[in-house]
């Protein structure tokens, strides 16, 4: 029986952004006859610049076509007291409570009526008729969940599902300005399953929303196997970061942080990889506060340039210093090197730390005071304790976050038969 899987990402395969998939889709591509992926928010000159199995076949919208249809598609909205079946009355009270939240829905919305209808008429170009089943899978737990399951009701194979997973600003509602999502009462009822990245996350949404209990099931991602990175030197304490810079990230905290250990009596360096809108204000800080060290705020790197970076530098830890997260990508490929990390506890971070095991967990409200003398503490251990913290960051890694057991295992669960 023939099988395919269309796929809804933002940008992805396009420009930057969703590297994490780049570890997936492969996978995807071995296990389903053909996938069709889409972008569903590109930039207009959008570039495709990752390459994808022979088997994929990519489409883009840029998301200036969607802001042209989204006039007309949200002034239809007002016309169809539940929102054309999308809404159910508790959730209209909720919006209703805040004006924000109710612009907010509105847009939501109209936002998914015009992606499913570019997005229908994409796959209509096609012999969809010619498979037997088809998953529609979306990367988040959005807007693009409401298209897959949209495009479910419309399939023409025998057997379907539509399928998302669930990060983290699709996910926890008080990280929305609103303090609201829309529409989970109906994409968890009308989803086949939702797959939320962490334990965390899996928790949140069955709190939230517990008419959800059997259709959320927990799909840790994964990184590739690139083997332990070098040993530590002795002679210089060498810190990485790597995210983009945004006020979430919170990457000016670390700054001044190490700005503190001024006169610790550490030799001290530091790797930002990742770029922002803030990196050249973040280089000015290191430029007059952090000349006693070593800073290397080098922007942002392709996946495997990262990859080859940690096989090939001696690292001694990874920071982390989120104000929210859903699990991080980025520790995941630390730990597989062998790296100790410090990082915030939020989200699903703990479920790849262990306090005093493979780095610390440290509070949400952290100030840098309590980062630099958690850094301090870190560069302070013995080489044996560095060590064991080295070979237990790989051992948990090996255990739950390797790419292509975790990948290979969430394939065969969405397959259509």
């Amino acid at each position: 029986m023939r099988d395919c899987l269309v796929m809804l990402t933002k940008t992805f395969p396009f420009d930057k952004g969703e590297e994490f998939i780049e570890n997936e889709l492969p996978v995807l591509a071995e296990k389903f006859e053909h996938v069709f992926l889409i972008a569903t928010s590109t930039a207009d000159n959008a570039v495709q610049t990752r390459q994808v199995p022979q088997n994929v076949t990519v489409y883009h919208i840029p998301a200036s076509q969607v802001k042209r249809y989204l006039p007309g598609a949200a002034a239809r909205l007002l016309f169809s007291p539940s929102m054309h079946g999308f809404i159910e009355r508790d959730e209209l009270k909720q919006a209703h409570a805040k004006l924000k939240s109710w612009a907010f829905l509105y847009y939501f919305i109209a936002k998914s009526e015009v992606l499913f209808s570019i997005c229908r008429r994409i796959l209509l170009a096609h012999r969809m008729k010619a498979y037997d089943g088809i998953t529609f899978y979306a990367y988040w737990f959005y807007d693009v969940a409401v298209v897959a399951n949209q495009l479910k009701k419309y399939c023409p194979a025998q057997t379907s599902k539509a399928v998302c997973r669930a990060h983290r600003y699709d996910l926890y509602q008080e990280r929305q300005p609103s303090g609201f999502l829309p529409l989970r009462p109906y994409l968890l009822k009308n989803l086949d399953a939702v797959y939320p990245c962490s334990e965390n996350g899996t928790r949140y949404i069955l709190q939230h929303w517990p008419a959800g209990k059997g259709k959320v099931h927990t799909a840790y991602l994964g990184t590739r196997d690139y083997g332990l990175g070098p040993v530590p030197r002795e002679d210089c304490f060498h810190i990485v970061s790597c995210c983009h810079i945004s006020p979430v990230k919170r990457v000016e905290l670390l700054a001044q942080a190490l700005s503190l250990l001024q006169g610790s009596g550490l030799k001290l360096k530091w790797t930002h990889i990742g770029d922002g809108d803030t990196l050249k204000e973040l280089r000015n800080f290191a430029k007059e506060h952090l000349a006693f060290m070593e800073t290397d705020l080098r922007g942002a790197l392709p996946n495997q340039q990262l990859m080859s970076f940690y096989q090939s530098t001696p690292v001694s830890l990874f920071v982390n210093t989120s104000s929210s997260e859903g699990l991080p990508v980025s520790i995941m490929e630390a730990s597989s090197f062998g790296i100790p990390s410090i990082a915030t506890d939020v989200g699903g971070t703990s479920e790849l730390i262990r306090t005093g095991e493979t780095g610390q967990l440290l509070p949400a409200d952290l100030t840098p005071e309590a980062l630099a003398k958690a850094i301090r503490d870190a560069a302070s251990q013995s080489a044996e304790k560095m060590a064991a913290q080295r070979k237990a960051c790989r051992a948990v890694w090996e255990q739950s976050f390797q790419a292509d057991k975790n990948f290979a295992a969430f394939a065969e669960n969405i397959l259509p038969f």
